[in-house]
């Protein structure tokens, strides 16, 4: 009897722990059961992309899309004081603007992925895993390199772009592993016309990396807020969308962090 006991005290606790996936698509049978979809049946599941699915995620308070100005992110300003997070700059084209940094909580973005779907980018946070967010155009030829190799893991032509750097390659193996969150948000067709779903089913059809979600910024919406200067351009988010760093251009930050080469900040 009291080994008995054992075994079930043993059994609950690995549920617990390790919580029970009957199809292996990724969810829980308990987040399945609260979602509506079968927990047997791996094709009834909420994210044909096999993406997360976070149902803590309204408790993270981001910037609502599209922006409200004055004062949020992204809007113009004249000094610090009219800025929600008290950081008024200076642009390249001489503008002043409420700009991100560090510490700042991701907007909530919610896009078309190359399946179709509507994805609700906060869905990604709370998996204890940094999350990468790659912003770009598909007439970008960098982003092309960059998301060739990601698909492949043939570095020949990205080891062409000037910012490559050997130590990189131990990236792609983790986003394969699934140790980090890559996503890729396109802005602008081949044409520079807005994205939309063609756009990033394309996309996907060319450089196909089944863990990386690609998304549309139809409507600018992540382009206003981030107000690239050059593509990719890469940030980090921690597990609760707060910006671990933050550039408009460029992708060496980023990826020193994720290599290895520069220490990974840690938030208050």
């Amino acid at each position: 009897m009291v080994i008995n006991r054992v075994i079930i005290f043993i059994f609950f606790s690995l549920a617990i722990i390790f919580p029970i996936d009957s199809d292996g698509d990724g969810y829980s049978d308990k987040l399945e059961l609260e979602l509506g979809t079968d927990p047997d049946n791996i094709e009834s599941r909420y994210y044909y992309g096999y993406w997360p699915f976070n149902m803590n995620k309204d408790s993270i308070k981001g910037s609502e899309i599209p922006i409200h100005c004055p004062f949020d992110i992204s809007c113009g300003c004249e000094s610090n004081k009219d800025c929600i997070n008290q950081n008024c700059k200076r642009s390249v084209k001489g503008a002043y603007y409420c700009t991100p940094k560090p510490g700042d909580t991701f907007p909530r973005f919610i896009a078309v992925d190359q399946y179709g779907e509507s994805v609700d980018i906060y869905d990604f946070s709370m998996q204890g895993k940094i999350i990468a967010i790659e912003f770009g155009a598909s007439w970008c030829g960098p982003c092309r390199d960059l998301s060739n190799w990601l698909s492949t893991g043939d570095n020949s032509t990205i080891a062409n772009n000037r910012w490559w750097k050997k130590e990189y390659e131990i990236i792609k193996e983790k986003i394969d592993k699934g140790q980090i969150i890559f996503i890729t948000i396109l802005f602008q067709d081949d044409l520079r016309n807005n994205a939309g779903y063609d756009t990033v089913t394309d996309w996907h059809e060319k450089y196909p990396n089944h863990k990386i979600p690609v998304l549309a910024d139809e409507y600018a919406d992540i382009h206003q807020w981030i107000k690239p200067t050059g593509y990719p351009c890469i940030n980090l988010l921690d597990e609760n969308m707060r910006l671990l760093n933050f550039t408009s251009r460029g992708l060496s930050e980023a990826f020193d962090m994720l290599s290895g080469l520069k220490p990974i900040p840690k938030l208050d």
